[in-house]
């Protein structure tokens, strides 16, 4: 009697001293920005305007820390251990005005602009930044909308549209993030040239 009185009060300290000692798993965090080794080599003229960056329009299914994984086609969920470091509105936007203040093909080019009003505004949306499940494989989806605006009437100059996927070699959300920053920088660079060819033919 007296042994089972101990065990019964033996084994649940030890097997809360377990609980304890096991560590929560820790969060792995992914970076989208600039990637400084792809500026272009061509230097094309700079256009004598200022253009303004806004914030990236984000859908609110993909504006948070964490990644979305589409495995059907309404349906969504959140990987729980893998988040964006930086929201990625707020890094994309970063990355936007990183490209132009390399490549510079404007004169000047900000996120604000405090003293004057800037000749043009460059508007980002963001309908998909997801992976997505299809059977054994993985994609990266990237479904993007950039703007070229006259700030004086708010005309639209050049638009450029792009809704791609990248097959992942493996399940991997570096890889992910890696697919996600090539394309975001190749369609940039796109719309880059088609503002060029715009300017070029007035």
């Amino acid at each position: 009697m007296k042994k089972s009185f101990l065990l019964a009060l033996i084994i649940p300290v030890f097997l809360l001293g377990a609980c304890r000692s096991s560590k929560p798993v820790a969060p792995t965090f992914y970076v989208l920005e600039f990637p400084t080794d792809r500026i272009p080599d061509e230097k094309p003229l700079t256009l004598p305007y200022s253009l303004e960056i806004t914030d990236i329009d984000l859908h609110p299914a993909f504006a948070t820390h964490q990644i979305a994984i589409r495995e059907d086609q309404h349906e969504i969920r959140y990987f729980s251990h893998h988040e964006w470091a930086v929201r990625p509105e707020q890094s994309l936007t970063r990355y936007i005005s990183d490209y132009f203040q390399n490549v510079k093909i404007f004169r000047h080019t900000d996120t604000r602009f405090w003293n004057i009003q800037s000749d043009y505004k460059l508007l980002t949306s963001i309908h998909q930044l997801e992976v997505i499940k299809d059977g054994n494989d993985y994609l990266a989806h990237l479904h993007v909308d950039i703007r070229l605006v006259m700030t004086k009437g708010a005309v639209v100059v050049v638009r450029h549209s792009a809704d791609k996927t990248r097959l992942l070699e493996r399940r991997d959300l570096n890889l992910f993030a890696g697919a996600i920053n090539d394309m975001f920088f190749e369609e940039l660079h796109f719309f880059a040239r088609k503002i060029l060819y715009e300017f070029s033919a007035e």
